[in-house]
């Protein structure tokens, strides 16, 4: 059986287990999803466990999401760009299992908004952002796709919407 989880701290907030299983069952996988709280001191060991395959892949959400970027092989281009990770999965590379960090958030957002958008209109669009935590720096990856250059951050601290822009 796959075991798969997702990762933080704090983590008894998260939803990803409920609905995660969910699916697995409606599709009758052979998997488990769970959840799992770790200090950062952990993050290495939990990497090598999905190198040696006793875990197959995980979710990261705070505070993990830049941090466990050290241990990836493989940054996707999204993971790259945003300088976060939420996603990691192992690829068999020469017969040598690999870590592959991705950004899922920019495909879910870009996706959600897709719809809202063609391509002459978005040229003329623009976005507020609420706020520069985590998912932000997605966010505006996923504009840019979306052809919408425009856009203004607001945020409780300008240090910390200055620092997002860089």
């Amino acid at each position: 059986m796959k075991k798969y989880l997702v990762i933080g701290n704090p983590i008894e907030h998260s939803l990803s287990p409920k609905l995660h299983n969910y699916w697995i069952k409606k599709n009758h996988i052979e998997a488990i999803y769970e959840k799992k709280l770790l200090e950062e001191k952990e993050l290495e060991s939990l990497c090598n466990e999905v190198r040696e395959g006793k875990i197959d892949g995980f979710n990261v959400t705070v505070p993990f999401k830049e941090k466990i970027i050290k241990y990836m092989d493989i940054l996707s281009e999204d993971a790259s760009n945003s300088k976060a990770v939420n996603t990691v999965y192992k690829q068999s590379k020469n017969g040598k299992n690999i870590l592959l960090g991705d950004n899922t958030d920019i495909y879910g957002f870009k996706s959600s908004l897709s719809i809202l958008f063609s391509s002459k209109k978005s040229k003329r669009s623009g976005a507020i952002i609420l706020g520069a935590g985590g998912a932000s720096r997605a966010i505006i990856i996923a504009l840019g796709h979306l052809g919408i250059g425009a856009f203004a951050i607001i945020n409780r601290t300008k240090d910390n919407a200055t620092k997002l822009m860089q």
